[in-house]
């Protein structure tokens, strides 16, 4: 099999050998002006048809949110005129006063609000004191789900059929039982005492009027609305009172909101949008799913024709790049053939390194030809350019490194790892200058360990190494970022601290000096007490340069010292300058 590929890619590549470069252009030409004409008519039609499925999907989503916050804020306006009206002032009077004026209170309230089917005020024993029409009046309503709320919040009910109160009602006209909303409010006295509760039956109907509504004007006539219960059950639409959703498909729903997806119905494909109700100002809404259904076929007719119209404009397009493409061959073709004479003159000077043997067509083996016949002549002479590049670029960059070591070593205390005196001087140098032209602040601490000769003495120069270590280490972990520190020698360590004032500075240098005091050091099994004193200075517009602040720093850490050590003195500017003058 292997030998058999082989032989078809040798014929091939004859094949390839004997046709001019306008002859391979004008098909290569064709062939890739058909893909990517292709590939684009493709993508911007699939591109199409996305862009106006989501716009068609969002028309939809947009139907249903609007159907399910009319219905919650419809809800919200309710339950709020119930509240509103358990509330006023003059009902106070009534709600154990006369029912007879308690149920004319309650008739005109139905009057205004036609959607309520009844209206009750129902004692805390659970008996209807009063109500519109007389209905279920004397009677307990004590068992009710909305009277048991009622008596501790503002409560709203689900749909449900009131079988007492629909028995009650005129029988309609279609024989469909009555299906309620309840609302319930608790009323209670001036002293905040509970009287009993305030219910409303709102009539379902209201629901079916809206949904019709947002049905005619939506500007889609084949999108139809259904309300469904949280618990996926119909309230309203078609398939009334079935479960039309459960399980992780209910659960999916609830959880996104709002969105879009594709379901089967009778046989039909439809395209089904769906918003959940989360309720409108104080009414924190039952959960109910609108969904916005319309057929697919229908939904997605724009589409489908966007999407045939850009492919059709696609094959139009492809077949008149065929007819440029040999056009277009003959004139790429000429300057070929050009440079491949140009090329064969170069190359017998000199030229770049060797190329592999090319093959392709005519005018490719004959260019390959006088390339390769060019670059020998200038390969050996390449390859030594390179070797001395390479060994001049091993030998820079070897430079390089031990230049930064040496600058390393040469600035850094090899103890502790802290500037030594050199770069610590240039920086505090730059530092002053700045200070001084932009009018800001900075401070030098000078730090000095307390009976350090002592430690030594007592422990050996490999304790007080110790020692010196852990204080640089401290101090180095107590700075800013921008801050600076220094060992100046021995046991002495300088910090520069920039933009900072007085108090902040003696604050810093007090939390050095107790960090230090609280810190454990050890030599070996023994404890070492460390304390140290530190001199403070700020910089003042009389100084010379940075050597007079850190004198100044250094006459604070003598205070320090000769007052009891184990403190810091912040040593004053005047008291320097009273001593220049003296």
């Amino acid at each position: 099999m292997q030998a058999l590929l082989q032989q078809v890619a040798n014929r091939l590549h004859a094949v390839e050998d004997q046709l001019t470069v306008r002859t391979q252009i004008a098909a290569a030409v064709a062939v890739m002006s058909i893909v990517l004409v292709g590939t684009l008519a493709a993508g911007a039609a699939l591109i199409s048809y996305r862009n106006t499925a989501a716009l068609v999907e969002n028309s939809l989503t947009g139907t249903a949110s609007t159907a399910s916050g009319r219905l919650d804020r419809f809800m919200a306006t309710r339950q709020q005129e119930m509240k509103l009206f358990a509330e006023m002032q003059p009902m106070q009077t009534q709600w154990q006063g006369d029912p007879a004026a308690l149920r004319s209170s309650l008739e005109g309230l139905q009057r205004s609000f036609s959607e309520f089917a009844w209206i009750g005020f129902a004692d805390v024993n659970g008996t209807v004191v009063a109500a519109t029409g007389g209905l279920l009046q004397g009677k307990s309503v004590a068992a009710r789900p909305w009277f048991k709320q009622g008596l501790e919040r503002d409560a709203v009910g689900d749909v449900h059929e009131a079988v007492l109160l629909s028995s009650l009602l005129t029988q309609r006209a279609n024989r469909e039982p009555y299906r309620f909303v309840d609302i319930a409010i608790p009323v209670r006295d001036t002293n905040g005492d509970l009287l009993g509760v305030l219910g409303g039956h709102l009539n379902w109907d209201w629901a079916s009027n809206l949904i019709k509504d947002v049905e005619a004007n939506d500007g889609n006539a084949e999108a139809t609305l259904s309300i469904l219960s949280k618990g996926g059950m119909v309230l309203l639409g078609a398939q009334k009172e079935t479960i039309r959703y459960g399980g992780d498909e209910l659960a999916r729903i609830v959880k996104a909101g709002a969105g879009t997806f594709r379901e089967t119905e009778n046989g039909q494909q439809m395209l089904t949008a769906f918003h959940v109700g989360k309720g409108h100002r104080d009414y924190q809404g039952l959960n109910w799913i609108v969904t916005a259904s319309q057929p697919a076929s229908v939904a997605l007719a724009a589409a489908i024709s966007s999407a045939q119209m850009i492919l059709a404009i696609g094959a139009a397009t492809a077949i008149l790049a065929l007819s440029l493409a040999v056009l277009v061959s003959r004139r790429i073709a000429a300057p070929i053939i050009a440079f491949t004479r140009e090329a064969d003159r170069i190359g017998r000077a000199h030229g770049p390194t060797m190329l592999a043997r090319q093959r392709g067509s005519a005018e490719v083996v004959q260019l390959s030809r006088a390339l390769r016949s060019l670059l020998r002549r200038i390969g050996l002479a390449e390859e030594r350019t390179k070797e001395a590049e390479l060994r001049a670029t091993e030998n820079a960059i070897q430079l390089q490194e031990d230049m930064l070591k040496l600058r390393q070593l040469a600035d850094t205390d090899f103890m502790t790892g802290l500037m030594n005196r050199r770069p610590f001087l240039a920086i505090a140098d730059d530092a002053v200058a700045y200070c001084r032209r932009y009018k800001r602040n900075m401070a030098t601490l000078m730090i000095d360990i307390d009976h350090f000769k002592k430690i030594n003495d007592t422990h050996g120069h490999a304790a007080g190494d110790d020692a010196i270590k852990r204080v640089a280490e401290i101090v180095s972990q107590s700075i800013r970022t921008t801050d600076k520190a220094a060992r100046f020698g021995g046991e002495e360590f300088v910090v520069l601290l920039r933009e900072i004032d007085q108090e902040t500075a003696v604050l810093l240098a007090d939390r050095i000096r107790t960090s230090i005091e609280a810190a454990r050091v050890t030599h070996g099994n023994v404890a070492l007490p460390i304390t140290v004193s530190v001199g403070l200075a700020l910089f003042d517009e009389s100084d010379r340069d940075v050597q007079d602040v850190i004198e100044r720093a250094d006459q604070g850490l003598y205070v320090a010292k000769t007052s009891g050590r184990n403190r810091t003195f912040l040593m004053p500017a005047e008291d320097e300058r009273a001593a220049r003058a003296a």
